[in-house]
C-alpha cells in the first residue's frame, strides 16, 4: 500500500495536509517526518497524568495538537483537543482516559510515518 493511502486509512486528510503545503506532496512528507520530531521531543505518558495537572504538560499537549492540526492528522487533532480541553479545566481523570484513547491512534500514525521515511 502507498503511503499517502494508508495515512488516509488511519484518518489522515492527506488532501488538505497537501493542499496547506500549496500541493506540493513531497513537502508535506517531509514535514511529516518533522512531526515524528515534535512527537518525539513533547512526549506525554500516562504517568504524567497523576496528580495535579502541570503546566508543562498543557503546553506539550498544545504542541502536538498544533502539529497534527497543522499537518491535518485529524484523529489526533481532535483527540489532543479533547484532552487539552479536560487538562484546562482541571479534569485530570478525564483527560487521563482520554489520552489512552489517542495512544494507539497515535502509535499507529508515527509507526506508519516511521516506516514510510525509512524505505
Amino acid at each position: 500500500m502507498e503511503f499517502m493511502e494508508e495515512l488516509k486509512q488511519l484518518g489522515v486528510d492527506v488532501q488538505e495536509g497537501v493542499e496547506r503545503v500549496v500541493g506540493d506532496k513531497s513537502l508535506y512528507e517531509m514535514m511529516l517526518g518533522m512531526f515524528l520530531d515534535v512527537v518525539s521531543s513533547n512526549p506525554v505518558q500516562i504517568e504524567d497524568f497523576e496528580g495535579e495537572v502541570h503546566e508543562e504538560l498543557i503546553e506539550r499537549v498544545h504542541t502536538l495538537k498544533g502539529a497534527a492540526g497543522n499537518l491535518s492528522i485529524v484523529p489526533l487533532f481532535r483527540r489532543y483537543t479533547e484532552v487539552l480541553t479536560l487538562l484546562r479545566d482541571r479534569k485530570v481523570s478525564e483527560a487521563k482516559s482520554a489520552f489512552v484513547e489517542v495512544e494507539p491512534i497515535q502509535k499507529s500514525i508515527v509507526d506508519c510515518i516511521r516506516r514510510y521515511q525509512n524505505a
